[in-house]
Order: C-alpha cells, then structure tokens, then sequence
C-alpha cells in the first residue's frame, strides 16, 4: 500500500480528480456545442508522443519519480496562489495556471538548464509587484505602466517606495530565490532529461486542455498563465522600449514649420506683446470649481471677468510627451494612432512664433534637468528658446525668472512657455503650511484606504496652481497679454477604482474612456490685447463662442497661429477655436462626452 502510494500511478489518481470534475462541470457549462480549439493541444500532444517513443527506444524512464511530482505541484500551486492575478479572482482557472506552472517549470529546465532561472527571476517579481499594483492601485503591468516606470523622476518614483512596497519587494526577492533553490533540488534529481520533457509535454497538455473547455464567459487568454502572461509582460516591455524611443524619434525628426513661408497679420515690430503658453501637469477638468466642483480649488481664476473657460477639453494621451507633442505641433492624436492624418507633420508651433519676432523663454519644473524622455522631447519643442529656466523643489521659485524675463523685455514681443510639475504625482507641491484642504497627505502605499487625504492633496496642488497663475498675471500687469492654460492629462483619483494615470489595458479601463482625459483648459486676456488689434478682439470673441464646444489638444497649434494671425501652409481653420469654422472634437472620449 505504501508503494503504491508513493507510485505515480496515486499522483495522477489524485491529481488528475480536480480538473477532471472541472472539465465536466465545464462541458455541462456550455449553452452551444462544445468546439474543440485544435492547434495548440495537437501540436502538444504529437510532440508528447514522439517524446514518449523516443524515451522508450533510449530505455529511459517516461516520468520523474512520484515525489519530484509532488513537489512540482507543490511548488507550482505556491507559486500560482502568489505570483497569479487570477489565483483568486477566478479560481476555476487553477487546473489550468498550476498545471501549465509545472509544464513550463520542466520544458524551461531542459531547454536551458540554468539559464532558466534569468527567466523566471523577473518575470515572478514583476508578478508579485503586479499583485500589489493591482490591489492598490487597480492597474495592471501593461506597456503604459513599464514605459512610465522607466521614465518616472526620482521624485515619482521615491512616493511608490512605501514600507509596504519595500517589504513585498523584500518578500519576493525571497520567494524567488527560495523558489529557485528548491526547483533546482527537485529538477536535479529527476530520472532523466527525457523524463522532465515528457513531464512538462504532459503537463503543459492538460493546463491547455483545462483551459479550453472552460465555457466561453469564463474563457480569457490570461488564464493560461504563466505561459500567457510571460509573453504579455515580454511585448510589454519590449513595446514600452519602442514607445519611449519612439516618442523621442518623432519629435526629433520633424521638420521645423519655419521651412514653409509664413506671415503674421496683427503685429508689425516691437509692441511687447506677451503670450503665455502654460501646459499644466496632471489638472482634471472636474477638480477645478471653475467648473463647478464643490472645493474652491480655483478661487482667482473663478473671479477673472476676461477669462474663458473650456469645461469640455480632451486630453490626447496620459503621457505627458506625447501630449506635449500634440499640442505643440499639428498631431491629431496620440503617436500610437496608425492613422497618418493624426500624426504630425511639423514642428513646435514655438518656431514660428519666434520666426516673427517673438523671443521664447521656456520655465520648467525640476524634472528637465534629467536625462529622461520627457527632457529630450521637452527640449526638442522648446529649442528656439533665448533661455530656458529650472524651477527646483517648488514652482514658485520660478515667479522671479518670469518676473525678470518680462521686465527685461518691455518693448519686446514675448513667448513665455511653462510646464512644469503642477498636480503630478506624488501631489506635493503646494503650500503645506496654508493648506485650504485638510486633512491632506501622499499615501500612495494604499490609496483607496487614505482617499480622503490624497484627493485632499490632489486638490490643494490645484489650489496652489491658481495661485501660481495669479501670481505670473501679476507680473505681467500693464502689458498686452493673453494667457493660454492646457493641462496635459489626468490622473486617476479612485475613479473607475483606478489610481495614477496607467488604464488597466481592457476597453472599458482604456484612458479615453474614463473622466481623466477632461483637462483643464482656459484663456485670460488683458484689455490691452484686445484692444491692440481688431483681430485680437474678434478672435477672442469667437473663443467665448466656441468655449461651450468640446475642444482637445489637437486645437491648439492651429488656434495660437489663428489668434496672431500668423499665415502658413499648416494652419487649419477647422481645428482653430478662433474660428467660425472651428469643428468640435470627435475623436475618443467617455460616453458621456459624446
């Protein structure tokens, strides 16, 4: 009795009892005739049994002893219940993940032997910082979030480093290499290399076949983990990498608009005219009470007889460059539309500007003094600047420079470009000492558990940015101004049950679909800009008209060379909001936009 216990023949008699109830249940599940998916299981199946036949002639055992059986179920059960998304959330894919667990534990053993272990080393730790991902923060590791992480400051990335996620790191580090140690114990004592390929054949055959008859609601390729999964997390890094690269590429490869002859109709020389070009960072449209939310996070501007607000302004992408880049050339939508009248076709609108008399200064936050991809593709658009400025710590060490570059030019015609970091992650920057929201903090170590401190926080940051605004129109008191305010994205505040600004990769999650692409969007003149020119005043009248439409980043380029009067072949009355013949955005947005 002990031996027979001990005998594979007990294993697969016990084992085999779960998946095999699961396969009927299934199979009664159905409302339609059952078609078999044939491919892969055949392909599985005629490899077994060459395998099986050539383990024969070679008079080499078919299997591994029972009890390196065992412990590959043991170790493969561990390592689901730990490392899978899926373990829990739909427990009848387990069959199906542990057996594919022990089938890809032998097939990688005897194909690389110890090289296996640089496989599986990232790919469970990358699994258990995705189960705390997707607890906290209800997102998952797709290409958005890795091209993120690779490009987030020290700052961002410092709010993420919590003792939780320090420790889980710490736990996984140790998981991992206990998990090594004992499937390379277990592996090492098989019968033969022959056996652990007919094992992991086997294995491998019953996890697809588990996985196949599962009634189509129930049927996600995600659940054939960990084979699925590892090819999703390798696409997904490998498409992170060309986004980045991507991103930068594009921006420094288009052409200058200056090639193409222009001209500007309102402003003949130096008449000190200031245009402020302010892309916001991180600043939803329905965190502002300009907009009607019920904190009083934007107090000034809420007061400004000549300011012009767009309630109803669409973010082209939750990626700060690729928003840069649509809003400061003539691109329709993100870089990964494969549509080629999205992308753009020229360069910053900034050129132009500065081809007709206009000098450009440009005041960023800390973060462009990294060598990160925002830097790159910032200091691509911004490359005819006379100077550029770094605010370190707090963006309002930046006032005095705005203030210096205005006083310095009084006679001059002025670009002054501002981005820097506003309501980004991890929402610090505002006046803690004279916070107008309490209690207010950046737990990101469980948000949803702290939301009324991080939302509190979120909203202070927007608070601060009125502020700041109030603060540059102040500087610019006398002269003929018109002050242009675009956020670049959203963020996701528990909204959707999501928090940061990655989407989940299903459609329902996708970032257009959900309120944290409506951004910020307004413009402030002065009354001695409208009154500078006759086409200033009946542009930004027709501004007031359009503001009801809903606009996106794709107006902004054209809009800016509308409102100057500046004449060139890349213009497009359609996309200008100073036009009567301005067409409303109509590309994705929520449903409830549309």
């Amino acid at each position: 009795m002990l031996s027979f216990l001990r005998s594979r023949i007990f294993f697969f008699i016990a084992v085999l009892v779960l998946p095999l109830v699961s396969v009927w249940k299934s199979l009664a599940a159905w409302e339609s005739a059952f078609v078999f998916d044939w491919p892969v299981p055949t392909a599985l199946l005629l490899l077994l049994i060459i395998s099986l036949l050539v383990s024969k002639k070679r008079q080499k055992d078919y299997l591994p002893q029972a009890w390196v059986l065992w412990l590959l179920l043991v170790l493969a059960a561990a390592s689901d219940c730990a490392c899978n998304l899926y373990a829990f959330v739909a427990p009848w894919q387990l069959p199906t993940s542990i057996f594919l667990m022990m089938g890809c534990t032998c097939l990688l053993w005897v194909l690389l032997r110890w090289g296996s272990l640089l496989l599986w080393a990232p790919f469970l730790f990358l699994q258990v910082a995705q189960q705390v991902s997707f607890s906290h923060y209800g997102t998952r590791l797709n290409s958005l979030v890795l091209a993120e992480t690779m490009e987030a400051s020290a700052e961002e990335l410092l709010t993420y480093l919590t003792p939780f996620n320090m420790t889980m790191a710490i736990l996984a580090f140790i998981g991992t290499v206990l998990f090594f140690y004992l499937m390379v114990r277990v592996l090492r004592c098989a019968n033969s290399k022959w056996s652990l390929l007919n094992a992991g054949l086997l294995f491998s055959l019953l996890g697809v076949l588990c996985g196949i008859v599962l009634p189509p609601h129930k049927q996600k390729t995600e659940y054939f983990w960990p084979a699925r999964e590892g090819y999703d997390l390798f696409m997904a890094c490998s498409e992170a990498l060309l986004h980045n690269q991507a991103t930068i590429e594009q921006a420094e490869n288009l052409p200058l608009p200056t090639q193409e002859s222009s001209s500007i109709s309102t402003l003949k020389g130096k008449e000190g005219v200031v245009l402020v070009l302010h892309i916001g960072e991180s600043v939803r449209a329905d965190r502002m009470s300009l907009n009607g939310y019920e904190k009083d996070t934007t107090p000034w501007l809420r007061q400004q007889p000549n300011l012009i607000n767009f309630p109803n302004c669409i973010s082209s992408a939750c990626d700060t460059c690729q928003a840069q880049i649509a809003i400061l050339t003539n691109a329709r939508r993100d870089i990964w539309n494969k549509q080629p009248e999205m992308q753009p076709t020229t360069g910053s609108v900034l050129e132009l500007f500065n081809a007709h008399g206009f000098k450009v200064y440009s005041f960023f936050g800390q973060r462009s003094g990294q060598k990160l991809k925002y830097d790159r593709v910032v200091r691509v658009l911004t490359k005819c600047s006379e100077d550029r400025f770094n605010a370190p710590g707090s963006p309002w060490t930046s006032l005095p420079q705005i203030a210096g570059v205005v006083d310095a030019n009084r006679s001059e015609n002025l670009v002054l470009f501002i981005n820097n970091e506003g309501s980004h992650t991890p929402f610090h920057h505002y006046d803690k000492k004279n916070a107008p929201f309490l209690p207010s903090a950046t737990d990101f170590q469980n948000p949803a558990a702290h939301a009324q401190e991080v939302n509190n926080a979120y909203d202070n940051t927007v608070h601060y940015t009125d502020e700041f605004i109030r603060r540059v129109v102040q500087s610019l008191h006398g002269r003929p101004f018109v002050y242009v305010y675009i956020s670049d994205h959203g963020e996701y505040l528990g909204h959707d049950g999501i928090w940061g600004r990655a989407a989940l990769g299903e459609s329902k999650y996708n970032y257009h679909s959900t309120t944290g692409c409506r951004v910020g969007m307004f413009v402030i003149s002065s009354p001695e800009f409208e009154a500078k020119h006759p086409h200033f005043a009946a542009a930004m009248q027709q501004l007031r008209v359009n503001s009801v439409r809903t606009v996106a980043h794709e107006h902004i380029f054209h809009s800016l060379l509308g409102l100057f009067g500046i004449s060139t072949p890349h213009y497009d009355s359609r996309l200008d909001i100073c036009s009567d013949k301005m067409q409303p955005y109509n590309g994705p947005m929520p449903e409830t936009e549309n």
